[in-house]
């Protein structure tokens, strides 16, 4: 039974016979392998179905997000000791990726408008690195047409970590398709989700190749793997399986309607929501409203409106409480700021600490949305918002 009326859950609320009779088919055919011969291969229907969806020409499914960010790293060729860009402000996933890869992922201002902050990324571009990841948060699409300029004339490959928002549009183009490489991830708390799942989307066919030999053992593959070629990779087994993919179809058959409700709902609570500092999207019209961002004052008011929330059954999320070098585990590698780029990401840190999230799942009623109105109401007459 969840907590809060607004659970950070999303299209995992919605599963219903569809996934159960796309699941049984897999059982009932006994091929949960996705290079097995059946009648229902729905991780290679998943695959052509994101293809149609967000009109790329190659996407590959991985059994998460993480992998699939090791994936896209791969094909952008980086190695061991390159320096990746990435997002100071992120799941840890995003700099997992290139450390398990030998890479150095070093920290990068955030700006709400272009995703990267365009001084600093410039400014670390000069020291040198192979790729830059930008991570598009909580259902947003940001404008990244001058860090793709940046990236282009300096020969970077552009990886776009859509992990959480996939279906998110920038004037008509869905995150992923942006860039070089694109990421997504299908974990239980994202809008569309098979629990677990990951997917990786380009329009290179090399990066496709190079992705797609890596996650299957580093492989060359007709029906089965061989590696007695050039081609091969020491890589490592990131394959999908049908039973994932037959969750992840069924959602993925219901993504229009999550996002279309969830557009529906967000709408119906900021209207006549006047004078309140909400961070809206680039292009609202390809947000997908799974939240709405707050910004508060300091960090005292941030922690009196997560309490005034609790009172009322509302979450108040606080997303990531911290920048992800200053994990402890970082600290202890010597992975800190001062060893990744000799200075503090003090414009993030000064956003995340005042930073709240509402949560926006599709099954909100009408007594909810009036509700979590009234909290932000509040926040607003006790002057907590920025």
């Amino acid at each position: 039974m969840n907590q809060y009326i607004n659970p950070n859950e999303y299209g995992s609320l919605l599963y219903d016979d569809k996934e159960i009779e796309y699941v049984n088919n897999v059982i009932k055919q006994r091929r949960i392998f996705r290079y097995s011969r059946c009648e229902f291969p729905y991780t290679s229907m998943c695959e052509d179905k994101i293809k149609e969806i967000v009109n790329t020409k190659y996407a590959l499914c991985t059994t998460n997000g993480t992998s699939g960010l090791k994936a896209a790293l791969i094909g952008a060729g980086v190695e061991a000791n390159d320096r990746v860009l990435i997002s100071s402000y992120t799941f840890l996933a995003t700099a997992l990726a290139p450390i398990s890869l030998g890479a150095i992922p070093v920290p990068i201002e955030v700006d709400i408008e272009t995703g990267l902050d365009l001084n600093d990324l410039e400014e670390e571009i000069k020291k040198g690195c192979k790729a830059v990841i930008v991570v598009h948060f909580q259902g947003r699409a940001f404008n990244l047409s001058k860090v793709k300029k940046l990236c282009k004339d300096n020969n970077i490959v552009l990886i776009e970590d859509a992990c959480q928002a996939f279906g998110a549009k920038y004037k008509s183009k869905y995150t992923g398709t942006i860039g070089d490489i694109g990421v997504y991830s299908f974990q239980q708390f994202k809008q569309i989700s098979s629990g677990e799942g990951g997917c990786v989307v380009t329009n290179t066919k090399k990066y496709f190749d190079r992705m797609r030999n890596y996650t299957d053992m580093g492989s060359i593959r007709d029906r089965f793997p061989s590696w007695n070629s050039e081609e091969a990779l020491f890589g490592e087994n990131d394959r999908m399986n049908n039973l994932i993919g037959a969750v992840l179809y069924a959602q993925l058959e219901k993504m229009d309607m999550i996002i279309n409700k969830q557009k529906e709902l967000r709408k119906e609570i900021i209207s006549k929501l006047d004078k309140v500092t909400i961070i809206n999207s680039p292009d609202p019209s390809g947000d997908t409203a799974m939240n709405i961002l707050l910004l508060l004052k300091d960090v005292e008011s941030k922690k009196q409106a997560i309490e005034l929330g609790k009172e009322s059954n509302i979450e108040l999320r606080n997303m990531w409480s911290s920048l992800y070098y200053d994990n402890d585990l970082f600290r202890r590698n010597k992975l800190d700021s001062l060893s990744l780029r000799n200075k503090e990401c003090l414009k993030t840190k000064d956003l995340i600490t005042r930073m709240v999230v509402v949560s926006i799942p599709p099954t909100l009623t009408n007594t909810d949305i009036k509700e979590i109105k009234k909290l932000i109401l509040l926040l607003k007459e006790k002057e907590l918002m920025e």
